[in-house]
């Protein structure tokens, strides 16, 4: 096999171009739009204004920045993941808002997508707002 430069292709890396990620959409390699995996987070506290805590952390949101701002972008915004703990995330807002509120749920696109899916049992298939179907990742877990 020969790469599109014209020397011999030496390895594969297949895996993220079925999901998409922050990452890659700043790289131009796909859109916001094009992004299929998400993290669906809920809003477990508001201790301020402008501060955001959900129950989303390092052990649903992978840590790698990649050279970007945030740990993960909540979809329909500009805004980003600022902190993680194991269990939760922090949203700086920029300015006072009181939106979202505790219990509202926001999709969160990672910054690295291969990363989440080694996190979960299983991936929701979500179409609009119905999950249409459940599949286990077969892989989970299997780094040798």
């Amino acid at each position: 096999m020969w790469a599109p430069g014209g020397g011999p292709v030496t390895e594969r890396r297949p895996g993220t171009y079925i999901y998409y990620d922050r990452f890659q959409v700043r790289e131009h390699a796909a859109s916001l739009d094009d992004c299929a995996l998400t993290i669906l987070a809920t809003v477990v506290s508001r201790p301020t204004a402008t501060r955001v805590v959900l129950d989303t952390g390092s052990k649903s949101l992978t840590s790698d920045l990649l050279g970007m701002e945030g740990f993960g972008l909540v979809m329909g915004t500009e805004l980003t993941i600022k902190a993680l703990s194991e269990e939760h995330g922090v949203i700086e807002m920029p300015v006072a808002s009181d939106w979202p509120r505790i219990g509202e749920r926001l999709r969160i696109i990672p910054n690295h997508a291969c990363v989440i899916s080694n996190l979960f049992d299983k991936v929701h298939l979500v179409s609009g707002d119905a999950v249409v179907d459940s599949v286990p990742v077969a892989a989970r877990g299997r780094v040798d």
